[in-house]
């Protein structure tokens, strides 16, 4: 566990820095570094108002959708004192970025009963899906959780 977080870490580590060296992915880590730090201050409304104002028009896309999602991923990595938690900052920085670029993916939010060797109680998830399919989501992760709104 420790290992994989570590490695994880090494390699969003490497998409930003591979980042600074090309001016329009210097340009696109800004940007969504300044969402990230906006997402917590946007949850003061109701969700579907809340995602109608997060989906951006399209813009002509400067990375591809690969390139964008794994910035996006790292950005939200290391955004460690953000309130909202990973699964939730990772899909709305995706969300907002791929639709900004034209590809169709949706997000969902679910919830599930925790077993007891997870504290019990419930958890929630965030995920993109694409043509009805989870979006580079590991089954693992949002197996199990009932789908309670998807937008759009």
């Amino acid at each position: 566990m420790l290992f994989e977080r570590l490695g994880r870490g090494a390699t969003h580590t490497s998409t930003i820095l591979r980042s600074l060296s090309r001016a329009e992915a210097r340009s696109l880590l800004r940007r969504m570094v300044a969402f990230s730090r906006s997402l917590p201050a946007r949850f003061n409304q109701p969700l579907p108002q809340m995602m109608a104002r997060l989906t951006p028009p399209p813009a002509a896309p400067t990375l591809s959708p690969d390139e964008i999602r794994r910035l996006a991923d790292a950005v939200a990595a290391w955004h460690w004192r953000s309130p909202l938690g990973i699964c939730l900052r990772r899909s709305l920085l995706r969300y907002y970025f791929l639709r900004q670029a034209g590809l169709p993916v949706r997000i969902v939010f679910g919830a599930r009963l925790k077993p007891e060797a997870e504290g019990g109680g419930i958890g929630g998830h965030a995920w993109l899906t694409l043509a009805g399919e989870p979006y580079y989501e590991r089954p693992g992760d949002y197996q199990g959780f009932v789908q309670m709104y998807t937008y759009p």
